[in-house]
C-alpha cells in the first residue's frame, strides 16, 4: 500500500508540480489520500444496498407465493406490502449514498431506517404480534432525514 501512495504522489507531482494555482504536492496527497480513504469507507453502503435489494426482491417472491396464498388477514397482506416496497424503494436509493457530500450520515440514515421501517412491517405482518409497531414510525423518520441529509 505504502508503494501505492509513493506512486500517486510522484504522477501527482509531476502532473500538477509545475501548474500555476495548483496546490503543492503535499497537498495534492492529501486530498488523494481522503478521496480514496471516502470511496473505501462509503463503498460499503454500494455493497449493503446489493444485499438488501436481494433480500427485499426474496421477500416479494414469499409474499407473493408463499404468505400471499395463505388465508393472511387483508391488513396484514398490506402491511407486508408497503414493507416490502418501502424495502426495494431504499435499497435503490442507498446506492446514491457515497455520492452525496455526507455518504456515511446519508448511508447509515436509510440503512437502520429502512431496517426498522421494514423489518417492523415485516415481523408485525408474518406474526400477527403488534408489540413492533412503535418502531415503525422511527424508521420513517429516518427514512426521511436520510433523504433530507442528502440535500446537505
Amino acid at each position: 500500500m505504502a508503494g501505492l501512495w509513493s506512486d500517486l504522489s510522484a504522477i501527482a507531482s509531476h502532473i500538477y508540480g509545475s501548474l500555476p494555482g495548483v496546490p503543492a504536492p503535499r497537498e495534492v496527497q492529501k486530498i488523494i489520500i481522503k478521496e480514496v480513504d471516502s470511496m473505501i469507507r462509503t463503498r460499503s453502503f454500494v455493497r449493503i444496498a446489493g444485499l438488501s435489494g436481494a433480500l427485499s426482491v426474496a421477500m416479494a417472491a414469499y409474499g407473493a407465493h408463499g404468505f400471499g396464498q395463505s388465508d393472511a388477514d387483508g391488513r396484514l397482506k398490506m402491511t407486508y406490502e408497503i414493507g416490502n416496497k418501502m424495502h426495494m424503494l431504499h435499497s435503490v436509493a442507498l446506492l446514491a449514498s457515497p455520492m452525496a457530500r455526507k455518504p456515511i450520515l446519508v448511508g447509515t440514515l436509510l440503512t437502520v431506517g429502512m431496517a426498522l421501517f421494514s423489518g417492523s412491517c415485516y415481523y408485525h405482518a408474518l406474526t400477527g404480534n403488534q408489540r413492533v409497531r412503535y418502531i415503525t414510525p422511527y424508521g420513517g423518520m429516518l427514512l426521511i432525514f436520510g433523504w433530507l441529509a442528502m440535500v446537505l
